[in-house]
Formats: structure tokens, sequence, C-alpha cells
């Protein structure tokens, strides 16, 4: 039957039952939608060991994947992976989230921990029609409307302003999933894959509205783990290669202004042509915090239309020099200093612009039909965070990293657990494996 020794369940029941429990939002979820869908009655700590468990030897797989990559060569990487057809545009974006753990975080005091998720992602073509190219036309020469609305903008800097300093928003807040899907109303899987569907499809939908001018993706597959940002950066160049990308004639790596990301790219996505950009809506939370910075709105209205204007036209030479014009009519950031001194706030900006200017050339990625936001990657973490993230949610180490690896095979085009599944069979000791290589052997 392929069951292994130390389960019970055929693999077809723990197919489901290891679904169910990455699926919803909490294993007691997945205990309510194991005994309605599967007519089974299965305890809420084993759904959660025999996910666990799974996903574990999804992590394994995943480490073994890295290694081969590791091993190739310059040129093997440039060839890419045997049989797979590189796309004609495709990207790679990072970012972090946050989850509990059983352990407490010796920096915060807490027991909130980072864990790093990644997108690799095929392009679709300009939304204009028109061919991508260095001498193509800018598909949206002029500032959108909203980035120019000051009352959108600071909404939307305060948003990011919430994220930076890791305050709860009511959309990351732990969602009890039965309060939106009834479960007991359930009649089957299939009707149950469609519901979480038609809600994450919404929500991809909404973002995708905020940012119309970023092109389409056509696929995505997910990367994430708790583990230091040099293992997660193989790992994402390890999916991005296997996926084609890096043999895609346009390729973009887009993230915010973390250090981290930057030096991931460094190492593992610039030796192949990976375009380095800066997530603009991060850059526009730098310029208007810096153009209101002891202004009055009237007053830093139009400086911030006028930067804004600047940016998206690539101009980010004249920011920069305005922005160091504004610190010396106002002086070095002075100890003492809080976080809103108008002086703290200008110098943060002129180092951040200074240090990020060679990934702003937003006509040129226009052109080029590469994004210009990491909006995608952000809406992804919010996918992960809802199945990790919760104040009552504490993870072990191993069981974290599982249930991770489990979530962003699940939000992955390319289906991975199918695959997995398929093979399993054959990596399992017991009865079923000594059968298989005894008919073999007779064969």
């Amino acid at each position: 039957m392929g069951i292994s020794v130390d389960e019970a369940l055929s693999p077809s029941l723990q197919e489901k039952v290891s679904y169910l429990g990455t699926l919803l939002q909490s294993f007691p979820q997945g205990e309510t939608a194991v005994g309605k869908l599967l007519d089974m009655i299965l305890g809420r700590k084993r759904i959660e060991r025999l996910t666990e468990r799974i996903g574990g030897e999804r992590v394994q797989e995943r480490e073994s994947e890295v290694e081969v990559f590791r091993k190739l060569t310059l040129m093997e990487k440039i060839a890419g992976p045997s049989g797979v057809d590189p796309p004609t545009a495709g990207c790679a974006m990072a970012d972090g989230g946050r989850f509990q753990k059983t352990t407490q975080n010796a920096d915060s005091k807490t027991h909130w921990h980072e864990y790093k998720a990644g997108f690799c992602g095929v392009l679709e073509g300009r939304a204009d029609g028109i061919e991508r190219g260095e001498d193509a036309p800018d598909p949206l020469p002029d500032v959108p409307k909203f980035l120019l609305n000051l009352e959108q903008v600071e909404a939307l800097t305060s948003e990011i302003g919430r994220k930076a300093a890791n305050v709860p928003e009511p959309e990351d807040a732990e969602i009890d999933t039965s309060q939106q899907i009834d479960l007991n109303e359930l009649s089957s899987l299939e009707q149950l894959e469609e519901l979480v569907f038609q809600a994450e499809s919404a929500r991809e939908e909404k973002s995708k509205k905020k940012r119309p001018w970023s092109p389409k993706v056509q696929s995505r597959d997910v990367v994430a783990s708790s583990q230091n940002s040099e293992a997660f950066g193989e790992q994402l160049a390890a999916r991005a290669w296997h996926l084609g990308l890096f043999g895609a004639k346009f390729k973009a790596f887009v993230g915010d202004g973390g250090s981290w990301l930057w030096t991931i790219w460094e190492r593992q996505f610039k030796p192949f042509g990976f375009v380095p950009i800066l997530d603009i809506i991060h850059a526009v939370t730098y310029l208007y915090a810096s153009a209101m910075a002891g202004r009055s709105r009237s007053e830093g209205g139009p400086v911030y239309r006028r930067w804004i204007s600047w940016v998206w036209q690539g101009e980010v030479d004249k920011v920069i020099v305005e922005l160091a014009q504004r610190q010396q009519e106002l002086g070095l950031p002075r100890e003492g200093d809080g976080e809103t001194s108008p002086r703290k706030i200008v110098h943060q900006a002129l180092t951040y612009f200074q240090n990020q200017h060679s990934r702003m050339d937003y006509p040129r990625y226009r052109k080029l039909g590469l994004p210009i936001t990491s909006s995608l990657m952000e809406s992804t973490v919010k996918q992960l965070n809802r199945r990790i993230k919760g104040t009552e949610k504490f993870w072990t180490e191993a069981g974290g990293e599982a249930v991770l690896q489990l979530k962003a095979d699940n939000l992955s085009d390319s289906d991975p657990l199918s695959d997995f599944w398929t093979r399993r069979p054959s990596h399992q000791t017991g009865l079923y494996r000594r059968c298989q290589t005894q008919k073999a052997a007779a064969a």
C-alpha cells in the first residue's frame, strides 16, 4: 500500500491530511476539515506531527537541490537545467516576515523571529503590447495620479511604516477561517480548494489593481525559510535556476532597501544579468517623509511632487542635490535627536538615495517590461503569514521550517508537491519498498 513503517495512513490519506494541515490556518481547523471531508477522526497533534514530518521531507529535498545547484560550474548555471526552456522575461523578489517560535529571540527578548520569503516569477509581455527593449517607448512616462495625491501617499507610507516597525495590522492578525468558510457546510475537498482559491485570488487582484503599471506574472514559485540570508539566498537562486530564469533574456531582482537583499543579488543573481530594481513604493516613503520634514503640508507638498516626478523619470541625482541642500539648512543630526527629528529624517533619506540610486532607473525598467514594485512579493508574504503567523502560534525550529516549506510549495504554480508524492514511495522504507525491490528483481 505504500505505507511507511511509522504511519498507519495510506500515502493518499497522508497527502490529503498534510495538505489540509497546510491549506487551512491552523491544525484545529485541519482537524475539523479531516473529520468532515475525509470522514476520519484524527487528533490535532497527529495532524500536526504528520504535516511537519512531510514538510521535513520536503526541506531535505530542498537542501539536496541547493547542494546540486551549489556544485554547478558557472557555465552549467548559464546553460540552465536540461529540458527547461527559459522564459523571455522573469524576476526574483524577496522580503521578510515574522512568526513566533518556542525559543526566545535573544535580540528582541520576545518569541518573534524573522523568516525570509522569495518569489520567482515568469513575466508576461508589456501591457501595451509593444515589444520590450532598451529602445522601446516608455509605456507610462507620467507619474500615476495616486502617487501625486498627498492623502493617498500619506496613507501608503503609514502602512509601510507600520510594517517596517512590525506593528500588527488587522489583516496580519490571525483570522479564523471558519468565520469565512463554514467547514461544516463543505461537501468535498475540491469545494474547499475553490473557496480558498477565490479568497486568495481576490486579494491578489486587489494588489494588482493598486499597481497596474507592473507587468503581470504568468506563473510564480515561492521559497520560504527561517534560515539565515546566505542559506535563503542559495535556496532562492536554486529555485530560479530550476525554473530556467537564469536563461531569460530580460530578468530582474526586485527588493526594498534592506542590505541583506542586495547581498543576495550580488552573490547569486548579478553574475547572471539580473537587473537590480529598488521597489519604487519603498522609495516613496523616504521621499514623502523627507519632503515633509520640518515643513507644513502646503510647503512640503510641492517639494514631494517635484521629487517623485524626478524619481519616476529616473532623475534621482536631482533629488540627491536638493536633499543635500536641505541637510545644510537643517544641519546634521545631533545626539538626542529622535526618530521624528527633521535633521535625522533628511539625513536618512539622503543616505538612502545615495546608496540606492543605481537601482532607480525606472524609465529603463518600464521599457524592458520589468516590475518596479515588489507588491506581489508583499502579498505572497501575507499569504504565508496567514498560515504561519499568529499571536497564539508557537513553532519549534523544525516544525516552523517544515510548514513554511509546505505553504511555499502550496503557493507555487509548478506544483512541486505532486512530483514529491509521485517519487516519495521510492524513498520509503518498510513493506512497500521491499515489495517494489523484489518486483523489480523478479522482472
